[in-house]
């Protein structure tokens, strides 16, 4: 492993830490992070349906409606039926699970905090236009 993937498994491990936190902090305390990962997924769709959300995630459609009847449960999502095809069910996130954008910018903002706790003004600046030019690139 190179320098360079080394320091990227070490950011990405201190991002997953700082989510957790949040998330054990928060109204989403009994997600784990892989169900507040789905539910961030099924956010920036748009009411999915099971299939486009299991094509989105890579998954099965039975391991996504195990995933889903979780989420259900717990109160953060519901299924609406397709007004064009009553075969189809949606997914549509309610009251409980809209706070999520909220917690994220929590998070990104512990993060920032820490970026800027840790480095000059300068090296903030610097990094900041550096993941500005990352994500152009992708």
């Amino acid at each position: 492993m190179t320098n360079l993937s080394k320091a990227i498994s070490c950011l990405s491990d201190l991002i997953e830490k700082i989510l957790e936190e949040s998330i054990s902090q928060s109204d989403f305390s009994d997600l784990t992070q892989q169900q507040f990962h789905y539910l961030q997924v099924i956010v920036r769709m748009k009411n999915p349906t099971l299939t486009e959300l299991a094509g989105e995630l890579g998954l099965t459609k039975p391991t996504v409606t195990v995933l889903v009847n979780k989420l259900v449960e717990k109160g953060y999502v519901t299924r609406i039926k397709s007004g064009e095809d009553r075969r189809t069910t949606h997914l549509l996130i309610n009251k409980k699970g809209d706070k999520i954008n909220s917690l994220r910018e929590i998070a990104y903002q512990r993060m920032a905090e820490k970026i800027q706790s840790a480095l000059s003004e300068t090296e903030t600046a610097i990094f900041t236009e550096l993941l500005r030019k990352l994500v152009r690139q992708s």
